[in-house]
């Protein structure tokens, strides 16, 4: 019986050694073979549309000027994203963005 025994677990790793060898081992951190194609610019998914800035507040005050864009609290000189908030007025606002001015308005027409 321990012949036997012996017998089949000798053949049962000669096939796990034999299939050891048939199959090297793979290198999870090794790059494909094949290089991944880039899509072409027709078949590219199109960039997601800018949100502008909406203006919802102002308040002007002596020495203080706050701006609500986007539900954001600024003040002269601070950042939205990529605009910066260069002046304040009664009924609107002023960003900059790369150089290009963009003036806000308040909605007049919302309120009630």
């Amino acid at each position: 019986m321990k012949t036997r025994l012996l017998a089949c677990l000798a053949l049962l790793a000669g096939a796990v050694q034999a299939q050891a060898i048939a199959q090297p081992l793979r290198d999870p951190f090794a790059r494909p073979a094949v290089p991944v194609r880039a899509l072409p610019a027709e078949e590219a998914p199109p960039a997601p549309p800018e949100v502008l800035p909406q203006l919802r507040a102002v308040m002007v005050t002596p020495g203080r000027a706050l701006a609500n864009i986007n539900g954001q609290i600024l003040a002269t000189g601070e950042w939205f994203g990529d605009y910066q908030l260069t002046k304040v007025e009664e009924r609107g606002v002023t960003l900059s963005k790369r150089g290009v001015k963009s003036v806000l308005l308040l909605d007049e027409t919302r309120r009630k």
